[in-house]
């Protein structure tokens, strides 16, 4: 078996709102398990979240599921850790991290974090105590103006995909030398369940589903190289093929976040992984070093990275009347179909990884 044999789901924290993204790549089966980290700390009210697992490795035990034991190589979540943030070198009193499902770490700051402050997450696992580089917040940012439009290409092995491009016309800093921006973009759209006829004719729940457009896609603007203070430049920040999703109003959440140099670096080398041919000449992920670390045992190799980021959240939405193509109704109900017939997803809304019934406090608003 080769180092490039195996996968992690890296999962990388893109915002303050449970943004997260999920990107593969092929990484070794070392001796022993790692640690993976990944979070996002912003200046706005929250929560934020702090994700915690571990990678396989040629020694991990099987688990038991259902009575059975079972072994696989997907990443499995960390319990039990104390996670705190830190300002200027000391712990913010009162301020932790609670667990909220496992290897999922959720904070609300009882008070904003600051620009120009500097900023790091502790971690005790364990007996072991890691922590993140301390990161200054960022104090500027660019202004989004956000577009779509639908376009036909050919992706994999269909010539005629259609999809949405979402993109945004910046505004570029009013700024000179070094600034680093990111884009982490979340999509949530209403789901139409079947409508089976009742005696009552109550109609189905809501269905709020959230999800990703464009998981592995990494968007990066480096303002030394631009060097256009207040000028403009158009992005593409995701592409989304078209499907049912469309039938109803379907939102684009997009989070711009300001980051310090060290964490551009990361997500350009994360990017190159991404996009590389996975061939031997490719250097391993394993080489990309976050910024984390055991404050005992710095050999210790620890993956993924913890950002501290000045944010500025945008949104738009598309309705049925925008898509200019014919989209087939999957969950419209036929007299004579059995109840099992029909997709799970058009039974109940909980088929969906990450739905609810509510619907944000946003989604009239816009």
């Amino acid at each position: 078996m080769t180092k490039f044999g195996f996968w992690i789901a890296l999962v990388l924290l893109l915002g303050s709102t449970a943004c997260v993204d999920q990107i593969s790549f092929p990484l070794e089966k070392t001796e022993s398990q790692r640690l993976i980290v990944s979070g996002l700390i912003t200046d706005l009210e929250g929560p934020h979240r702090i994700y915690l697992s571990q990678t396989t490795a040629s020694n991990r035990p099987p688990i038991r599921v259902n009575g059975y034991l079972t072994q696989n190589d997907a990443p499995r979540p960390v319990q039990n850790a104390r996670v705190t943030i830190w300002g200027n070198g000391q712990p913010i009193l009162g301020e932790s991290f609670q667990e909220v499902r496992p290897g999922e770490y959720e904070w609300k700051p009882v008070q904003r974090l600051q620009v120009g402050i500097s900023y790091f997450v502790q971690i005790e696992i364990g007996g072991k105590t890691y922590r993140s580089t301390p990161q200054v917040m960022p104090s500027i940012s660019g202004e989004d103006a956000l577009s779509f439009s639908f376009e036909r290409a050919r992706i994999a092995d269909n010539p005629d995909a259609a999809q949405l491009i979402l993109k945004t016309e910046l505004t570029l800093p009013q700024a000179t030398g070094e600034y680093y921006l990111r884009w982490a973009v979340e999509e949530a759209f209403f789901w139409d369940l079947t409508f089976f006829p009742n005696p009552f004719n109550k109609a189905p729940p809501n269905c709020i589903v959230f999800a990703y457009p464009d998981p592995e896609r990494i968007t990066l603007v480096n303002g030394k190289v631009l060097n256009r203070p207040g000028g403009k430049s158009t992005q593409v920040i995701a592409q989304r093929l078209v499907d049912q999703s469309f039938l109803s109003r379907h939102y684009f959440m997009v989070n711009q976040l300001s980051i310090t140099k060290e964490a551009y670096t990361y997500w350009e080398r994360v990017r190159e992984v991404v996009n590389n041919s996975g061939s031997v000449f490719d250097s391993p992920p394993a080489a990309i070093r976050g910024n984390l670390s055991n404050i005992n045992d710095p050999k210790e190799v620890v993956l993924g990275f913890v950002e501290v980021a000045k944010s500025r959240e945008t949104r738009i939405f598309t309705t049925r009347g925008d898509v200019p193509y014919f989209l087939e109704k999957v969950c419209e109900y036929i007299p004579g179909k059995r109840y099992d017939q029909y997709l799970p997803t058009c039974l109940s809304c909980s088929a969906f990884p990450n739905s609810t019934e509510e619907y944000p406090a946003w989604w009239f608003r816009d």
